[in-house]
Formats: structure tokens, C-alpha cells, sequence
């Protein structure tokens, strides 16, 4: 009896140790199941801190689309001006140049008007050199008689 109990018991130990080594390969498979799950709940959570991180980004580059929209747009405001600043002022330049000429031509009319004048003033006039008409008398002469 003792050769088959010794035969029974060894394979009772040879399954045992199978069974050991299974339990052990079973373990490790887990240890190494439980580790990559470990790692894909660590790149889901990285995953979404990435996703919110990518919205908050996002928001932030369309806020600054708008900025530079209503920016671009006061620009555009402000050269539409500049144009039609420039416009006036080359416009005031112009009847400036007009003025000036206006007065000019009226200084150099006021002064050939007041040298014709002077002339006229200063210039011997030919009847002051002719003889003099004598003043009336205060008695009436007879027609027909000579003047003293």
C-alpha cells in the first residue's frame, strides 16, 4: 500500500506544483493586469486634464480672434479717418495758397492805385501854369466894355 500512496502522493505534489506555478503565473498576470490598468486610469485622467486644458486654450485663442477683429476693425476706423483728415488739410493748403495769392494781387492793386494817386497829386497841373481868371468884381460891368 505504501508504493501506491507514495505514487498518489506524487502526483499530488506534481499538482501541486503545477498548481503553484499556476497561482504564481496567475498572480503575475494580475500584478501586471492591475498595473496596466493602473496606467490606463492614469492616461484616461491625463487624457481629460488635456482635453480641458485644450478648451481652455481654445477659449482663450478665440477671445483674442475677437480682440484683433474689433482691433482690426478701430484700425480701418482710424485709417478711414486719417484719409479724411488728410483730404481737409490738403484742401486747407490749397485756399491758403489761394489766400495768399488773392492778397497779393490786392496789396500790389492797392499800391499801384495809391502810386497813380500820388502821381496825380504831385504832377503840375497846366492850368495852374496859364494865367489866372481875375475874381469877379463886386460892381457889375456894362456889357460890351473891356475887363481893367
Amino acid at each position: 500500500g505504501g508504493g501506491a500512496s507514495d505514487g498518489d502522493e506524487y502526483r499530488l505534489n506534481v499538482r501541486l506544483g503545477k498548481s503553484e506555478e499556476q497561482r504564481s503565473r496567475m498572480s503575475a498576470a494580475t500584478e501586471r493586469l492591475e498595473g496596466a490598468s493602473e496606467r490606463l486610469q492614469e492616461s484616461r485622467k491625463t487624457l481629460r486634464e488635456t482635453e480641458a486644458i485644450g478648451e481652455d486654450v481654445m477659449l482663450d485663442l478665440r477671445q483674442q480672434r475677437e480682440t484683433l477683429l474689433h482691433a482690426r476693425d478701430g484700425m480701418r476706423e482710424v485709417d478711414d479717418n486719417l484719409d479724411a483728415s488728410r483730404r481737409v488739410v490738403r484742401q486747407m493748403a490749397r485756399r491758403i495758397q489761394q489766400n495768399k495769392r488773392v492778397m497779393y494781387f490786392a496789396g500790389c492793386f492797392f499800391v499801384a492805385m495809391l502810386l497813380i494817386v500820388l502821381v496825380a497829386k504831385l504832377k503840375p497841373d497846366g492850368s495852374e501854369s496859364a494865367t489866372p481868371v481875375p475874381a469877379p468884381s463886386s460892381t457889375p460891368r456894362p456889357i460890351g466894355t473891356p475887363p481893367p
